[in-house]
């Protein structure tokens, strides 16, 4: 099935494909998105939002093909969950990523490894023409590292230490990653409750 992927993050593109490749969905990148204000309180909301101003733009261009779209973040315990909807905008949208991390790990300056236990979380929206929205959630637990740690990745990955493993998500192979990430978890999730077209 041809889809659509809405993501200006190239990161997210590169993961979703691999995770998706050689499954019923085949992902195109649009060469334009429309902007859309990701106002909505959470990751669900956020994805249908992104996925709907794409269908909508497709379909007054007479394209009927599916949607997907992906929203996720970062959520830490002893910071009552933030950034969480917040995670790519934390500090405001002017912040680079590494002035983003550090800003995180200043608000855990002190916290002891225990107490920093946090969760990737990730929710996919896809939009088929005649059917039903699909939301699918994936997360995957851990813990924030005192200091950044390996060179892959994007966004937080360098200060996610994932316990099975005993390296952040930046120290792991992009195939190590794709095995157990939020994102492919919500994938599979996704995939399972995909009926039949």
């Amino acid at each position: 099935m041809r889809t659509y992927l809405v993501t200006h993050n190239a990161g997210k593109a590169a993961e979703l494909k691999a995770i998706l490749a050689g499954g019923p969905l085949k992902l195109v990148i649009p060469r334009k998105l429309p902007n859309v204000a990701e106002d909505a309180d959470t990751y669900a909301g956020n994805a249908l939002l992104k996925a709907q101003a794409l269908a909508a733009a497709l379909r007054r261009r007479h394209v009927s093909a599916a949607v997907l779209a992906d929203d996720s973040g970062l959520e830490v315990d002893a910071l009552d969950g933030e950034p969480g909807v917040l995670s790519a905008r934390f500090g405001g949208a002017e912040l680079d990523w590494p002035a983003r991390r550090a800003l995180l790990l200043g608000e855990l300056r002190g916290v002891p490894p225990y107490r920093r236990s946090a969760r990737f979380v990730c929710n996919l929206a896809l939009l088929q023409p005649d059917h039903e929205p699909i939301v699918a959630t994936g997360e995957v637990r851990g813990y924030i590292l005192e200091g950044e740690r390996g060179s892959g990745g994007f966004g937080y990955d360098s200060l996610f230490l994932y316990p099975p493993l005993g390296r952040s998500f930046a120290a792991l192979t992009q195939r190590e990653k794709n095995e157990v990430s939020h994102r492919r978890r919500a994938a599979d999730a996704l995939l399972a409750m995909l009926k039949p077209t």
